[in-house]
């Protein structure tokens, strides 16, 4: 979702472990958490269940899953105004876009980020994180400002009413080039640079997936945002991707066979 308010998390107590400062903010009093990640860079937990052959992989790991990583989240299916994922882990800033410092995601989606961005740079391509997880408060803020500057309705098109982000789910993010409009900005031309390609065509081999494409809006109701990705883990990305499915749609299919 577009963000242009400057994140208001709190400052956290920090380490770095390989590129990664990782906190612990879902309490009072949080707590410096590290991740156990896999050979792959990936947190273990996402590894999928062994399946039989044929049987969708997803279906298989949806349901030993957190419920949360591969729930519905849209204008009609929201989460509840005190969600806030207990596992958030803080990114080292230099994985963020200058001036949006503090950004965090769930403790499972932390690792398979990094890896991203960093197999992004090996191959000269610069992705800097502008927005991820954002509170239910945030989102307030957040749509109240597009209200504003749009009005209503077209704030509907592009940015979500508080409850119903996948923001706020703590496994979403939008990833972003300088090279995009004037500078960091989230607009469509991203779609056609090579960042926004590279991304296009390497997000699920991370495990992410761009929840809402070209010509979706009929589906998800929301315009085009080519820098928007959720992570659903690596066996439920490369399934999507391959479906040809819109992120919604892929997803109800799932919830039916959990």
């Amino acid at each position: 979702m577009r963000f242009r308010i400057a994140n208001r998390l709190p400052a956290l107590t920090t380490m770095c472990v390989a590129g990664l400062l990782i906190a612990a903010c879902g309490s009072e009093s949080p707590a410096v958490q590290v991740v156990t990640a896999s050979a792959s860079g990936a947190p273990a937990s996402t590894a999928a269940p062994t399946s039989t052959p044929g049987a969708s992989t997803c279906a298989a790991f949806a349901r030993t899953a957190d419920p949360f990583l591969l729930r519905v989240v849209d204008k009609q299916r929201g989460l509840p105004a005190d969600y806030r994922p207990a596992d958030l882990q803080v990114f080292d800033d230099r994985w963020a876009v200058p001036g949006f410092p503090g950004q965090s995601m769930r403790a499972m989606a932390t690792g398979p980020m990094v890896e991203m961005l960093s197999a992004a740079q090996a191959q000269g391509v610069q992705l800097r994180i502008k927005s991820s997880f954002r509170s239910y408060g945030d989102q307030v803020q957040t749509f109240q400002y597009w209200v504003n500057l749009l009005g209503e309705a077209q704030a509907r098109r592009e940015s979500a009413p508080p409850g119903n982000s996948e923001h706020q789910l703590g496994t979403t993010a939008d990833v972003i080039s300088a090279k995009s409009g004037t500078g960091w900005e989230l607009v469509e031309e991203f779609a056609s640079l090579p960042e926004g390609k590279w991304l296009a065509a390497h997000a699920a081999e991370f495990g992410f997936a761009i929840s809402y494409p070209k010509n979706g809006e009929a589906i998800t109701g929301y315009v085009y945002e080519p820098w928007h990705v959720r992570y659903l883990g690596k066996p439920c990305a490369a399934e999507w991707q391959s479906s040809g499915l819109v992120l919604v749609q892929f997803l109800e299919r799932i919830a039916a066979t959990r």
